[in-house]
């Protein structure tokens, strides 16, 4: 078992620099690069199913399904992961362009520079291509396709526009951009295995830390339910902006008040425990006030990484409704995974013995917060990305 902990900790450690070393080839040589040579490879899609395989290896001999919570939040991973293999092995994501009174039936997919032609089952007509805009403004409000869709078995009409898409026969249309000559351009995306996996993970996810939380409430301090109560404030705050405040179309979404605001609220939980740490490491020989501290940051830290958890999934949630991926590896969410990876690991500490020394333990906290500055601040400035609005 001391073996399987330190080849899990040399692997995690490795995935972590080498999901880091990706954004910084995206930024160097594309998207399409960085996913031909580092996250669509085989060795990449091994390196996970690696660190999977010893999770659960080490999950069976610490006896973890006595914990049926634990359980669940660890099987929920497994799922994800599994979700996110089915999607690379039988997804598509394409793109088509239809111009007004032509009906089409094809969309492109585009693959390592090679660009292939696809067939629908079915044909879709453009009636006409609007933009939306705010009243006594010229920004757009929401990009709205008014369309006709025809197969053997039916007719209808349909209406695609930012966070509303259409699906039909497995297939998904998402409205991406136009053009001066009123074509509408539209993301194509074919994934009947994936999604319904990888969001059972996320149903299975929420609902073990819901239980955690729960069963661990009496933990937390003070503190912590104050940072819950700014969560709730920042979700009214955001909803009330989204409905008086001009917004990027895309932006216009349930989603982004409550991926917003969770993330935040998890990262002031996080900078909540560097806030500790500091003061703990004014007095290093003082074991008893360490050890109190760490307490306190260890009740912080549970909240922390489940509402980064959380708030990364739904932010994958609303990524696929409104471009048809739930994951793109853009460099924000690759910095947000790498954020929660180095936090879970104190949580393990009876696997990894060292995070129970508090002297470790602070210092650790400090450290790790600069994952948050680079996924918050580093990414937009240095990185760009989808994420760069932020």
């Amino acid at each position: 078992m001391k073996y399987v902990r330190h080849i899990t900790s040399v692997l995690i450690i490795i995935l972590i620099a080498v999901l880091a070393a990706g954004t910084i080839i995206e930024k160097l040589h594309g998207s399409e690069f960085a996913l031909a040579h580092v996250y669509g490879t085989w060795w990449f899609v091994g390196l996970w199913a690696l660190v999977a395989g010893l999770m659960v290896y080490m999950a069976v001999k610490c006896h973890m399904w006595k914990r049926l919570a634990v359980s669940a939040l660890h099987l929920s991973i497994l799922f994800i992961l599994l979700g996110a293999l089915l999607t690379m092995l039988t997804g598509q994501h394409g793109r088509m362009k239809l111009e007004p009174n032509r009906p089409n039936s094809h969309f492109f997919i585009q693959d390592n520079g090679e660009i292939t032609k696809e067939a629908l089952p079915f044909s879709l007509t453009l009636d006409r291509f609007e933009i939306e805009k705010y009243p006594d403004s010229e920004m757009p409000k929401d990009y709205v396709s008014y369309l006709q869709l025809n197969d053997d078995e039916s007719h209808q009409d349909a209406v695609i526009s930012m966070n509303h898409i259409l699906k039909h026969k497995h297939y998904r249309f998402y409205q991406n951009d136009y053009d001066e000559q009123g074509n509408s351009i539209l993301d194509v995306a074919r994934d009947p295995w994936g999604i319904g996996v990888t969001y059972a993970g996320y149903a299975l996810l929420f609902a073990a830390l819901t239980v955690i939380l729960f069963e661990r409430r009496k933990d937390f301090p003070a503190v912590t339910w104050s940072w819950l109560g700014v969560l709730i404030v920042l979700m009214v705050v955001l909803y009330i902006r989204m409905l008086t405040h001009p917004l990027l179309p895309v932006l216009r979404s349930p989603f982004f008040s409550l991926h917003i605001s969770t993330i935040v609220t998890a990262y002031a939980l996080l900078l909540g425990i560097v806030v500790v740490s500091i003061i703990a490491l004014v007095k290093p020989k003082d074991l008893a006030r360490m050890e109190r501290l760490k307490s306190l940051s260890t009740a912080m830290l549970y909240p922390a990484v489940a509402l980064l958890a959380i708030g990364i999934f739904i932010g994958a949630i609303w990524a696929n409704v409104s471009w048809g991926n739930y994951w793109s590896w853009d460099p924000k969410e690759v910095w947000a995974l790498i954020t929660l990876l180095i936090y879970a690991a104190p949580l393990h500490e009876k696997l990894w013995k060292t995070f129970q020394k508090p002297l470790f333990f602070h210092i650790y906290g400090i450290l790790a917060f600069l994952s948050v500055l680079i996924t918050y601040f580093g990414v937009n400035m240095l990185l760009g990305g989808v994420h760069a609005y932020n």
